[in-house]
């Protein structure tokens, strides 16, 4: 894992007198709600604990399966500044041991435990002022908390996120990205569907390359975040570096 997301699972036994034995923090699901046909978000309340993270970033999170407790590593959607609360978005796997106990035995009322935020992937306001974000599926989660810190907190920081999804029932979080990018100029996001399933489809279609970049009309300045499988990412390093971006504007995060 390069940078952080969803890791492979790691199993320590449970101590018989801890409800986690893993995890700085502990959180109580306070939400669960179904994003799409793969992907559930989890809102988890940590209180007034110390817990704190930078827009990209992702926690380790640790949850009980059968008779171990068990770590995954997941990105924060959330803006930072959403006191108390973190949500996370969660694609089904069913051989992953914490990822298959949130979507399928995980209920409002559980306790987990978290550590982070973790992660070089992240946004600071002294980094740049101009932001381009390409997703790759699921890999949308950090940037999705980058955008929404953009939104919230920075009027003068220009953002255009590109997401690459399969069809598009799969973008997740549509009507506030639509919203965002209504209600700032400065804010834009665009689409594209590798294989659509439903005709009706009016979007750009196919993979993010250098010719939609060119279509959105992307910043050649602006820095790069990018997320998704390694060879969405690898893909994305190989053609914005061709393209004549720097190493120093390139930062990505790739999810095994």
């Amino acid at each position: 894992m390069a940078s952080g997301s969803i890791s492979d699972p790691q199993a320590t036994p449970a101590e018989p007198h801890e409800p986690l034995a893993g995890g700085d923090f502990r959180a109580e699901i306070v939400e669960i709600r179904r994003e799409s046909p793969t992907i559930k978000s989890f809102w988890l309340d940590y209180g007034d604990q110390a817990f704190a993270f930078l827009p990209g970033q992702w926690i380790d999170l640790y949850a009980r399966v059968e008779d171990q407790v068990s770590v995954g590593g997941y990105s924060i959607v959330s803006d930072p500044g959403v006191r108390g609360r973190i949500q996370l978005a969660v694609k089904d796997s069913k051989t992953h041991a914490v990822t298959h106990y949130l979507h399928d035995r995980a209920r409002v009322g559980d306790t987990v435990g978290i550590s982070g935020g973790q992660g070089g992937f992240r946004y600071e306001r002294h980094m740049g002022d101009r932001l381009v974000l390409l997703a790759g599926g699921i890999g949308v989660t950090p940037l999705l908390s980058i955008l929404r810190h953009v939104y919230a907190t920075a009027p003068d920081v220009s953002a255009t996120l590109i997401y690459s999804v399969s069809d598009p029932q799969d973008i997740l979080f549509r009507e506030e990205l639509d919203a965002m990018s209504a209600a700032r100029e400065n804010i834009r996001c665009f689409y594209t569907v590798t294989q659509p399933l439903n005709r009706d489809w009016s979007g750009f279609e196919g993979r993010i390359n250098r010719v939609l970049l060119d279509e959105a009309g992307v910043d050649c300045d602006a820095l790069y975040y990018f997320c998704g499988p390694p060879g969405f990412v690898d893909d994305m390093a190989r053609d914005l570096s061709h393209g004549g971006l720097s190493p120093a504007q390139l930062i990505y995060e790739k999810w095994w």
